[in-house]
């Protein structure tokens, strides 16, 4: 007798990786539907100018960020994936590290607002955002993901979400509320990293070891490459913020982030993909090279699906998105969208093609690429916020992704062994179609709640052979 194959859903139940990328994907189609009405609220209710100053108060944040070494967690992870046993001992060197630097991080946010800002409400946005830094280097979800529950992480996800957006709708409501948003984002996010190590220490019985000051020094000479490229990626990310502050002020940067946040949130499905992937291709490329270059190419191939459909939507449906949510007072951010559109494709491109590359250890390849992107950032947005205001800035947006996902390809054809560039042409073809239904249905005066569900859904077919793949 032969023993019965099991079925399609004992299998996923019996997968960690699956188990993994369903929560995650639902965590983040939760999440994106939270931080849609979070922001739109805030925005509305504090108008451009102040939302402008709450998003300088975050690019502010961001750069102290900086001082924490961000790669020592992308190192952390890979490392836990390797060898699970040391998951204490890397949780009390990366976060002990990060620690002593974000104090350092803080002081520096501490004497730019003191010494650089004359308004005292935006000086004290950017101190009450630069508590985050705290926050940030205590995080203990990338220890999580490394031990591949990163389901636990996309609860604790939702569970932030959840907490910034009742707080959102129960304490901003107009101007003088303006504090408040910064706070609230501290709060839900210190209750975030409570909940990890709580799950960490008493559910896992991770044990906290003392590490000795090699193991500290080799850590920390080890994460450097990842380190400075994504030192880099927080400067290609945030610079046109502070360029478009600098040269236009804080209403017109207001309007740019309104643009800029959307992009944002539409990209955060490559974090979910690299949480369930990054891991199982770590163990792969050191036990099993041929099915980490299978992974790897799938894991190409199920970015540039979704990528595809959400460029698609944002040229088409610009108007509907921005007018449902943030009103009329943000119409300026319109043809932001629709000239940043591509910039989420190609986002997805890079992310898919060089984000498999750490599993290879290739750092010194990602530096390159990011560094390139963060020259194209900062020198695309000197060159031309001066000349166009917001709209310079969303153009050189617009070429950041593409710049580094072309430098990318030749590394990644000797990883993986091909380009792929025939994954392209389904989705492609989805996006060209599910455009032309979206006009069409304009052209009718359908409205906007049954015209686009409507338009995806022609993409449905064209997503199939990708993401039936995952499941094998």
């Amino acid at each position: 007798m032969t023993d019965t194959p099991p079925s399609p859903l004992a299998r996923l139940r019996s997968s960690s990786f699956a188990r993994n990328l369903l929560s995650l994907s639902g965590a983040a189609v939760l999440n994106r539907l939270l931080g849609l009405a979070t922001l739109g609220w805030a925005a509305r209710h504090l108008g451009p100018e102040l939302y402008g100053q709450i998003g300088f108060g975050l690019s502010i944040t961001a750069y102290a960020s900086i001082l924490l070494s961000p790669g020592l967690t992308a190192w952390g992870v890979r490392a836990i994936a390797r060898d699970r046993a040391a998951a204490g001992r890397l949780l009390v060197i990366v976060n002990g590290t990060q620690l002593v630097l974000s104090l350092v991080g803080f002081l520096g946010a501490v004497v730019f607002a003191f010494t650089s800002l004359s308004d005292a409400s935006e000086r004290t946005v950017v101190l009450l955002s630069a508590l985050n830094l705290f926050v940030q280097a205590l995080s203990a979800d990338w220890v999580l993901n490394g031990l591949e529950l990163a389901r636990i992480t996309a609860g604790f996800g939702v569970g932030v979400s959840l907490l910034s957006t009742i707080g959102l709708l129960t304490w901003v409501h107009g101007p003088s509320d303006l504090y408040h948003v910064p706070i609230l984002a501290f709060v839900a996010n210190a209750a975030s990293v409570g909940g990890a190590y709580w799950v960490i220490v008493r559910h896992l019985r991770v044990r906290l070891e003392w590490p000795s000051w090699l193991q500290v020094r080799d850590t920390i000479r080890e994460s450097l490459p990842l380190g400075t490229m994504a030192a880099l990626v927080v400067v290609l990310h945030y610079a046109n913020n502070l360029i478009v502050r600098g040269f236009m002020g804080e209403r017109e940067l207001g309007v740019y982030l309104s643009s800029y946040r959307l992009v944002e949130l539409a990209s955060t499905i490559p974090t979910v993909l690299a949480g369930a992937f990054f891991p199982r291709l770590a163990r792969a490329v050191v036990g099993a090279p041929d099915q980490a270059a299978r992974e790897a190419q799938l894991f190409a191939r199920v970015h540039i699906v979704p990528g595809m459909l959400i460029a698609a939507m944002m040229l088409v449906e610009a108007d509907s998105i921005v007018g449902l949510i943030y009103g009329a007072k943000y119409a300026q951010a319109i043809p932001l969208l629709r000239i940043m559109a591509p910039a989420v494709l190609f986002n997805y491109a890079i992310c898919g093609y060089t984000n498999c590359l750490i599993p290879y250890g290739r750092d010194r390849v990602m530096l390159g690429v990011v560094a390139v992107s963060t020259v194209v950032s900062v020198g695309g947005g000197l060159l031309l916020v001066p000349r166009y205001g917001a709209l310079g800035g969303a153009i050189a947006i617009a070429f950041v992704d593409l710049a580094g996902w072309l430098v990318s390809l030749p590394a990644y054809r000797r990883a993986v062994g091909s380009l792929q560039f025939g994954v392209w042409r389904l989705p492609l073809l989805g996006a060209v179609a599910v455009a032309a239904v979206a006009l069409a249905l304009r052209a009718l005066h359908v409205p906007w709640p049954v015209r686009i569900p409507i338009a995806c859904a022609c993409y449905l077919p064209f997503t199939y052979g990708a993401f039936r793949d995952v499941w094998k």
